[in-house]
């Protein structure tokens, strides 16, 4: 059983995001369920999601900018940044950060 965290990191001003809404879901059959969410600290942080190990299967990490952003008189193109990824067997720790900008995101494998 895996865990996860998370950071964001607002590349337009070279600043950590702080304050960002992120849902975990897991797919469950054909649907999607929410497992948890989390709100980025003053560092752009979530150390998890969950108390509970993560079973191997589809995930989606959802980052809610769209309200981030006009909060801070910027318009962006993307409500949301999705990283749609699979944890495998085993006990791994995972670490899944989006990099940001009003004009797009990007997402890497960090440790």
């Amino acid at each position: 059983m895996s865990s996860l965290s998370s950071h964001i990191l607002d590349i337009s001003r070279g600043k950590p995001a702080a304050g960002v809404v992120v849902r975990l879901l897991r797919l469950e059959g054909e649907a999607y369920q929410e497992l948890g969410r989390a709100t980025t600290n003053d560092n752009g942080r979530i150390a998890a999601f969950s108390d509970q190990p993560l079973l191997a299967g589809r995930y989606q990490l959802i980052a809610e900018l769209g309200d981030w952003f006009a909060a801070r008189d910027l318009q962006s193109l993307y409500p949301c940044a999705c990283i749609d990824f699979v944890l495998g067997e085993g006990d791994e720790h995972y670490h899944l950060p989006f990099t940001i900008a009003p004009g797009g995101w990007s997402t890497y494998r960090g440790s």
